[in-house]
């Protein structure tokens, strides 16, 4: 316990990974947002008030996630993954179990995430979400931000595309596709052993 308390006080970080944690999960749904109307959805309207929705929202996922998700999957479940594995192996493990937790909301509200891109996205999201955890040195607060953050943002830009079936489903595919070659380059870049650029993963 006092060890998963430690990784949420780690927020001292480079403050290039904070616009990492939101300009990422930012730009992608904004861009499957475009690519949404493209194909034929209404242009959403906006209202000042919305900021303040999505700031809120924010901070509410940012408990949610940061309790019942990333303490669990990052702060507990990846460090022992990778006394025994590589990390990409031990992020896609974690993706193994983290797809059938959402299945309860998968089946209540199956039109709400499509599986198959959903599954992609939630794969790639965790090695990406891997490379930042050892990236920063088992640093929870970054990796509990971009993950809400992305959840927050997804949910706000195409919420209202649920009406436009095929469109919806254009920017889900643009969002697992984005968010998996986002992996594919971190894991380039970083290579596939520690997911850390020039060091050793961290020890935990």
């Amino acid at each position: 316990m006092l060890g998963l308390l430690r990784q949420l006080g780690r927020w001292r970080v480079n403050p290039a990974w904070y616009g990492v944690a939101l300009g990422v999960p930012l730009v992608v749904p904004g861009v499957a947002l475009w690519a949404a109307v493209a194909a034929g959805a209404p242009v959403p309207g906006w209202e000042p008030a919305d900021l303040l929705q999505v700031a809120g929202s924010i901070v509410v996922t940012i408990v949610i996630v940061g309790i019942f998700e990333e303490l669990g999957w990052r702060g507990f479940l990846l460090p022992r993954l990778q006394r025994d594995y590589r990390a990409l192996p031990a992020a896609l493990i974690i993706g193994l179990a983290w797809f059938p937790w959402h299945l309860p909301e998968l089946v209540s509200d199956p039109g709400q995430r499509p599986r198959t891109p959903f599954a992609v996205y939630i794969f790639s999201q965790s090695v990406l979400l891997t490379w930042l955890y050892n990236s920063m040195q088992a640093s929870l607060p970054v990796v509990v931000l971009f993950h809400a953050a992305f959840n927050t943002f997804t949910k706000f830009f195409l919420a209202d595309l649920q009406g436009s079936p095929y469109p919806y489903l254009v920017a889900w595919w643009v969002v697992a596709g984005a968010v998996a070659v986002l992996a594919v380059a971190a894991v380039a870049y970083a290579g596939s052993r520690d997911l850390v650029k020039g060091a050793p993963r961290p020890a935990h």
